[in-house]
């Protein structure tokens, strides 16, 4: 159901999983697992507030709202499909936030194609994370058609200046795309990092999320032909 879902369908799905083991096992079968900085050795980042952190810690690890965003866009191959599933939730707010990219697009282009078409160009941000530096769109079209979306909102994100003036018309734009929703323990969502941005509301209390990235499902691997990844 997840390979068809992130494959066959429109990118998004919910699931229930009753333990971080199944969780993981679930993904270990779906594809192969991302690694990140932040993760543990099986690949899992505990997004919860991390005050020991210091002033470097991520707004992932704090109580604060999440931007819509993708996950590594300052990397060559971003990770494909994100899973996220809810150990404890919060108190009030803490709802997880999803914007279909191709949605996000139509509304830029409806009401602003300045800023759409400043978000097109091939120079419309820089990502940068430790060593990685990618020049990027923030949607790449094929035939008129949004094929892959980057984004992050950090200090080491620098726009074109085309694309920063237009930042108040892609806010706008993600006011009438979000997708909000909360999650109760035990409660999941997959998401194609390539085609959908995701975020998160403020929130107060013990909210815990798990997270894998899947670099490619085994089914792609086994389909790939030479030379793809």
């Amino acid at each position: 159901m997840l390979h068809d879902a992130m494959e066959a369908g429109d990118g998004f799905a919910t699931f229930d999983c009753e333990s971080e083991e199944a969780f993981l096992a679930a993904a270990q079968e779906y594809g192969v697992v991302f690694p990140h900085r932040d993760a543990d050795e099986r690949g899992i980042t505990y997004l919860r507030e991390r005050p020991g952190l210091g002033p470097e810690r991520g707004v992932g690890f704090t109580k604060g709202p999440l931007l819509p965003h993708t996950d590594r866009p300052a990397a060559k191959v971003p990770p494909r499909v994100l899973l996220l599933w809810c150990r404890s939730s919060s108190v009030d707010g803490g709802e997880a936030t999803v914007l279909r990219g191709t949605d996000v697009a139509a509304s830029l282009g409806e009401r602003n194609p300045d800023a759409l078409k400043a978000y097109c160009e091939d120079d419309a941000a820089i990502f940068r994370t430790g060593g990685e530096e990618m020049v990027s769109p923030i949607f790449r079209m094929v035939d008129g058609a949004v094929a892959e979306v980057r984004l992050r909102f950090d200090p080491y994100v620098y726009f074109a200046p085309n694309a920063a003036r237009a930042l108040p018309a892609l806010e706008r734009a993600f006011e009438e795309t979000e997708i909000a929703f909360s999650l109760a323990p035990g409660k999941g969502y997959a998401i194609r990092n390539d085609l959908w941005f995701h975020g998160r509301r403020a929130y107060s209390g013990n909210r815990e999320m798990l997270r894998i990235m899947i670099g490619s499902s085994h089914a792609s691997s086994r389909n790939a032909g030479p030379g793809t990844r």
